[in-house]
């Protein structure tokens, strides 16, 4: 329900800055007009690739048995859990997109990992 009430804000939010745009350039070419809208609704777009892949993110790092975990890439050892961390990526427009995941350390080598 947070996910989807943020949603709803942020295209309230869209809105009333299309609006606004709209009034303060009222000779805009259509192009313009485009250009506007399609960064506007970026910001929405991010908001649903976080809260989809949120959504979806499993613990899979958290299963009593080691051959239930996933692996290193490089040893091969089940990964150990460190809890949640927020990790940044790049969405659509250049818009952040934060997602908190379970994070994992090998404890043969110490590489960390964002297991899939």
């Amino acid at each position: 329900m947070k996910d989807e009430n943020r949603l709803k804000e942020v295209s309230e939010q869209i809105l009333r800055d299309m609006t606004a745009w709209n009034a303060s350039h009222p000779k805009a070419s259509f192009l313009e007009i485009e250009v506007k809208a399609r960064e506007l609704v970026s910001l929405l777009e991010a908001q649903l690739i976080q809260a989809s892949a949120s959504e979806r993110e499993t613990d899979t790092c958290s299963e009593p048995a080691a051959r239930e975990r996933p692996n290193c890439p490089t040893c091969q050892v089940p990964l150990l859990r460190r809890g949640k961390r927020t990790r940044q990526l790049q969405g659509p427009a250049g818009r952040a997109i934060d997602l908190k995941r379970t994070y994992a350390t090998c404890p043969s080598c110490g590489t960390g990992f964002f297991p899939p």
